[in-house]
């Protein structure tokens, strides 16, 4: 076993493997078994980073939420600070963003099974 570097990301993998860990390219010679295998844990990545994305976009919503109520005057009153107006406007905008990513990833691509 020789340690190689992946032809897709450089990363340094087994040239035993069939698919980079990494960013799982495919390297060898894959059984339609592997193929779909290596399908399914492509799209849970992304479901992964999607899922991340909406709680960093939830915790802008929030951050702006707290700088909101605690700038001077104290409470929610109007006009909202600057700073706080931008961390809600885009924690607002990348959460609903998230969400379609995530509704595109679950209804469109979705990773179909050769199998069944």
């Amino acid at each position: 076993m020789a340690i190689i570097h992946c032809p897709a990301c450089s990363a340094r993998m087994s040239s035993r493997a069939t698919a980079c860990p990494s960013c799982h390219a495919a390297v060898g010679e894959l059984t339609e078994e592997q193929r779909d295998r290596l399908a399914i844990r492509r799209w849970r990545a992304r479901a992964y980073r999607a899922r991340n994305f909406t709680y960093l976009a939830m915790t802008l919503v929030v951050a702006g939420m707290l700088w909101w109520w605690f700038a001077p005057p104290q409470g929610l009153g109007l006009p909202a600070p600057v700073p706080a107006a931008l961390l809600l406007g885009v924690g607002l905008v990348a959460y609903l963003a998230a969400w379609a990513w995530l509704v595109w990833l679950k209804f469109f691509a979705r990773p179909k099974s050769s199998g069944r």
